[in-house]
C-alpha cells in the first residue's frame, strides 16, 4: 500500500491540530450567554473533534489510500476503494487522498455506519450525468482540503437517476456535492463548486464549515444543511438562484438553525441570501448580501432570514435586498456590529420584537425598523424611510405594541407624504438617549406617548413632550408648553 509521505502526514497532521484547537474553542465573542444555538454548536464540536482525531492516527499510523484521478479513469493505491467505468466507490472506513483531473466522472462514498475523510489535493472532477461528489452512506464524511491547494467540483445541466445510488422520486441527489449524512467541510486550501444542475452543496444531515475557503455557483440554493449548518473562520463566495445558505429542518425545533462565526460571507441570491428554519446566530464576521428575487411579491427575497429568533453579535453586515434585510418571525437582538442596510422594505423587522443594544445601524428603506415591540437601549441608528422609520404594530396578540428608547442615538429622516417617523399601534415611551427626527410627522400614536428622560428633538428643535400627530394634519403652530401641536396645514413650531 502507497504510504503518504513524511511532509504530507506533517502537513496535514499540523492542519488538523489548528482543527481542533479552533473546535475545541467553544465559546463565541460576543453576548452569548443567552444563545442556545451557540450551545448546541458546543455539543457538536466534540464529535467533529473525534472524527479529526481519529483521521489523523489514520493518516500518521496506517497511512492513506491513494487515489489519482486521470481523465476518465483513477488509480487506487490501498484498501477500501476500487475505480471502474469512471466511478471511484469507497466502501470503508478510512482516509484516502485524492489527486488529479477527472473530466467526467464521479466519486462516492457507499460505508454504511462507518467515518471517511477525503483529502483533497489539487483535485479537479467534472460529472455530466450526476453528482460529481455524492456521500451515499456513511456514518460522517469530511472533506479536507489540503492546505494550498486548489480543488473544482462541476456538474452538467441535467441528472440520470438510473444507478442504483439515485432516486428520481426523491431527486438524489440534487447537488454537485452531495451527502445524505453528516459532513465536514474543513482545510486551508479552496474549493470551487459550479451546479449547473440544481443545488451547489447540500446535507440532508448536518453540514459544519471550518477553515475552508469555498466558491459556489449554484443554479438554485447554494449552501444548505438540513439539520444545520455552521460556519467557523471561513470564506464563502456564494451564487445562486435561490436561496444563498440555508438549513431547512422544520421538524425538530432543536435543529433547522445557522451559526456564523469568525466568517467572511459574500453572497448573491435569487431568493434569500441566509436562510434559518429555526435560529441564526452571527458573531465577529462579514457579511455582504445581495438579494434580488425575478418577483419580490410572490419570492421571498430577504438579507438574512429565520423562523426563530436572529442574535447578531458584531462584525461587519451589508445587506441590499428587494425584501426585508434582517427578518425574523419571531425576535431579532442586534448587540454590536456595523450594519449598512439598503432595503425596498423593512430594514429590521421581527414578529414580535426587535432589540438594539448596541451598534452602528445605517438604515436606507421603505420602513426602518419594524416589530411589536421595538426596545433601543445602546448604539447608533439613522434611519432614512420612505414610509415610516419605526414602526410598532400589531402582529403579536395580547401584546400592546411599543417603541421604548433607553440609551443610544436614533436619528430619523423621513421622506415626503404620509409618514411618520415613530409610529406605534400602541405606545411611546422615550426613557433616555437621544431622538432626532426630521420630518413632517414624528410621532403617530394610538396609546400614550411619554417623555420620561433623554432628548428629543424635531426639526432641529428640542421638545419637552411626545405630541401626537392627527391623522391628515400636518406637524406646526403653537402647541403645548414646549411640544409641537398639529395644525393642518402648518408649519414646525417651537410651542412658545
Amino acid at each position: 500500500m502507497k504510504k503518504m509521505s513524511l511532509k504530507k502526514i506533517v502537513c496535514f497532521s499540523l492542519s488538523l491540530i489548528l482543527i481542533i484547537i479552533t473546535f475545541c474553542s467553544c465559546s463565541l465573542s460576543g453576548s452569548k450567554t443567552e444563545s442556545t444555538a451557540a450551545a448546541d454548536a458546543g455539543q457538536t464540536d466534540e464529535a467533529v473533534v473525534n472524527l479529526l482525531n481519529q483521521a489523523e492516527a489514520s493518516a500518521a499510523k496506517d497511512g492513506a489510500t491513494s487515489i489519482t484521478l486521470s481523465g476518465s479513469t483513477a488509480q487506487v493505491s490501498g484498501s477500501g476503494a476500487k475505480a471502474e467505468d469512471g466511478i471511484v466507490t469507497i466502501n470503508q472506513a478510512g482516509t484516502y487522498v485524492l489527486s488529479g483531473t477527472m473530466t467526467d466522472g464521479r466519486v462516492i462514498v457507499d460505508a454504511q455506519g462507518q467515518e471517511v475523510v477525503l483529502i483533497l489535493s489539487d483535485v479537479s472532477i467534472s460529472c455530466s450525468y450526476s453528482s460529481p461528489l455524492y456521500i451515499y452512506k456513511s456514518s460522517k464524511t469530511t472533506v479536507y482540503l489540503e492546505q494550498g491547494s486548489q480543488n473544482v467540483l462541476t456538474d452538467g445541466s441535467t441528472y440520470n437517476f438510473n444507478d442504483s445510488y439515485s432516486s428520481q422520486t426523491d431527486e438524489e441527489p440534487n447537488a454537485c456535492l452531495f451527502s445524505k449524512s453528516d459532513l465536514v467541510i474543513a482545510g486551508e486550501g479552496s474549493l470551487t463548486v459550479n451546479a449547473g444542475f440544481n443545488n451547489g452543496i447540500t446535507s440532508k444531515d448536518t453540514l459544519q464549515i471550518e477553515n475552508a475557503s469555498l466558491t459556489v455557483n449554484a443554479k438554485a440554493n447554494g449552501i444548505g444543511g438540513k439539520d444545520y449548518l455552521t460556519l467557523k473562520n471561513a470564506s464563502l463566495t456564494v451564487t445562486s438562484g435561490a436561496d444563498g445558505i440555508r438549513s431547512t429542518n422544520d421538524t425538530d425545533p432543536t435543529l433547522g438553525y445557522v451559526i456564523i462565526a469568525g466568517s467572511a460571507l459574500k453572497l448573491n441570491a435569487g431568493e434569500d441570501g441566509i436562510q434559518a428554519q429555526t435560529t441564526l446566530t452571527v458573531s465577529d464576521s462579514q457579511l455582504d448580501i445581495t438579494t434580488s428575487a425575478a418577483s419580490a411579491q410572490t419570492e421571498s427575497s430577504k438579507g438574512i432570514k429565520a423562523e426563530g429568533d436572529i442574535k447578531l453579535e458584531g462584525g461587519t453586515f451589508t445587506v441590499n435586498s428587494t425584501d426585508d434585510a434582517i427578518h425574523s418571525n419571531s425576535n431579532v437582538t442586534v448587540y454590536s456590529g456595523s450594519y449598512t442596510l439598503n432595503t425596498d422594505d423593512d430594514a429590521l423587522h421581527a414578529d414580535y420584537q426587535v432589540t438594539v443594544n448596541g451598534g452602528t445601524i445605517d438604515i436606507t428603506a421603505h420602513e426602518g425598523i419594524e416589530a411589536t415591540l421595538v426596545t433601543i437601549n445602546g448604539g447608533e441608528i439613522t434611519i432614512n424611510a420612505s414610509d415610516d422609520g419605526i414602526n410598532a404594530a400589531q402582529q403579536t396578540d395580547s401584546v400592546t405594541p411599543t417603541v421604548e428608547t433607553n440609551d443610544g442615538t436614533l436619528t430619523i429622516i423621513m421622506g415626503q407624504g404620509d409618514t411618520d417617523a415613530i409610529d406605534s399601534n400602541g405606545n411611546i415611551t422615550v426613557n433616555g438617549g437621544t431622538v432626532n427626527i426630521t420630518g413632517q410627522s414624528a410621532f403617530d400614536y394610538d396609546g400614550q406617548g411619554t417623555l420620561n428622560g433623554g432628548t428629543v428633538t424635531v426639526n432641529g428643535e428640542k421638545v419637552s413632550q411626545l405630541t401626537n400627530q392627527f391623522a391628515g394634519g400636518m406637524m406646526g403652530g403653537p402647541g403645548g408648553q414646549g411640544g409641537f401641536g398639529a395644525r393642518p396645514g402648518g408649519f414646525p413650531g417651537n410651542g412658545q
